[in-house]
């Protein structure tokens, strides 16, 4: 009865009003969320862990520019000079926690005005590389990286879950300086500093020697060449390019990232490519498409190309994963003990096109 009386007493009611009191809501309503939304961001914005706190937390008139950093850090700012970095920093029209030292080691004037506190204190307000996490370093270079590399993009990849950084393959400083160049302000006017020579002795014993004798020289912002600085991980594949059969990495012929993609980017495809896709950017006379398939090699069974084939090096002629007919073995098993073909099934004259063939079923002719 007393819901009834209610929904007259509604009925009842102006248009007028009734339209005053939904709007009335859905401001408030509004208002709420907005409310919400700003303290959510302010929470964010001061929940940034170190270092992206400094520069949250900093102001304006916190960035002093690179040249107060330059009387105590002489030799790094020297090195910067020689950097690809430092042309993009150094543009005055870039916001100040963009431009130069600061860019990436935060703003200068909180790590002064600790610096009286000794070394262990001014440190904890200023992005020092060398003391950073990887997850740490990474978060700072993705402030820039942004439009190649997202955060949580770069979290998903194998080597942030494996705890590698971008410091990890990439240098900034050309040469890096020699450790603990970090003076106070008086000695760093008084003392000379150290010489290019100096410089380029630290340099040699601080990089990675090389794996392979030919190996080409390091890519710009790299450590050192590619197979030196993939193979201190990946030993496996180092051993394996050991072999007698091999891809021409230690020849210098060929680099990692020629297959490999450390770091996909947005502009590659989302979906995983399969391995074909990269085999047959220089095998392109087994790309087919032909007529009558192979399976492994269409892509319809088993790992593509390496079903049959080691990407990185063998002890088998053609990188083949087993030597002689047990190739075709793995899967024809009904052939093994009637059909004897020779050596190979191939070399026998018989199975010529075994990556796939235009004019035969069964793959006797190409």
């Amino acid at each position: 009865m007393q819901s009834i009386e209610h929904k007259q007493t509604i009925m009842n009611t102006p248009c007028w009003l009734r339209l005053a009191l939904l709007s009335s809501i859905s401001v408030l309503s509004f208002a709420a969320l907005a409310v919400a939304s700003t303290f959510t961001q302010d929470v964010k914005g001061k929940d940034k862990p170190f270092p992206l706190s400094l520069f949250v937390e900093a102001k304006d008139e916190d960035f002093i520019g690179e040249k107060r950093c330059v009387p105590c850090h002489p030799v790094f700012a020297d090195g910067f000079a020689n950097s690809a970095h430092a042309s993009y920093v150094r543009n005055p029209h870039l916001p100040k926690d963009r431009q130069g030292c600061e860019a990436c080691h935060g703003p200068g004037k909180i790590h002064l005005e600790h610096r009286t506190g000794g070394p262990n204190e001014a440190i904890k307000y200023v992005a020092t590389y060398a003391k950073l996490k990887p997850e740490q370093a990474s978060a700072m270079c993705l402030r820039c990286h942004q439009s190649t590399l997202s955060e949580s993009h770069w979290k998903k990849t194998g080597h942030a879950r494996a705890g590698v950084g971008c410091t990890n393959c990439h240098r900034i400083h050309f040469p890096e300086p020699p450790e603990n160049q970090i003076r106070p302000l008086a000695a760093a006017l008084a003392e000379k500093p150290p010489t290019r020579n100096d410089i380029v002795k630290t340099e040699a014993k601080r990089l990675r020697p090389p794996i392979f004798a030919a190996a080409p020289e390091p890519r710009l912002l790299l450590r050192a060449d590619e197979a030196t600085l993939c193979g201190s991980c990946h030993g496996r594949e180092v051993n394996e390019f050991r072999q007698n059969f091999h891809h021409p990495i230690p020849e210098g012929r060929m680099v990692c990232s020629d297959c490999h993609s450390v770091h996909p980017t947005r502009g590659e495809h989302k979906k995983v490519r399969a391995a074909k896709e990269f085999c047959v950017t220089c095998h392109a006379e087994v790309a087919g498409p032909f007529v009558f398939e192979h399976d492994p090699v269409a892509g319809n069974t088993g790992e593509g190309c390496m079903e049959c084939h080691r990407p990185h090096g063998s002890h088998n002629p053609r990188l083949l994963t087993t030597f002689s007919r047990g190739v075709c073995a793995q899967c024809h098993t009904d052939k093994t003990v009637a059909h004897f073909p020779g050596r190979t099934c191939w070399q026998a004259g018989c199975h010529v096109g075994m990556h796939g063939s235009n004019t035969d079923a069964h793959l006797l002719a190409r």
